[in-house]
């Protein structure tokens, strides 16, 4: 029988940009599912960045190809 992995909240926000692109493998996903389920301040956290990248995706697709590149390019300075 396996162990459930868990995780501290220091490690859930080290993944969490993985998390909300759904990189993790799927025993990282839900150990970052159980913690967020006890855990309210992290979980605020990834519905924040969640809801931050539907908005940019949005903004992205609404932008002119000017402008998208102008993002493209500022983002690639970084």
């Amino acid at each position: 029988m396996k162990k459930k992995q868990t995780i501290d909240c220091e490690q859930a926000l080290a993944q969490i940009f993985e998390f909300v692109d759904h990189e993790l493998d799927a025993r990282q996903r839900e150990a970052m599912q159980e913690h967020l389920h006890a855990c309210k301040g992290c979980f605020s956290r990834a519905e924040f960045e969640r809801r931050l990248k539907q908005k940019l995706t949005g903004l992205r697709e609404r932008a002119s190809p000017v402008t998208q590149a102008r993002i493209e390019k500022l983002i690639k300075s970084l």
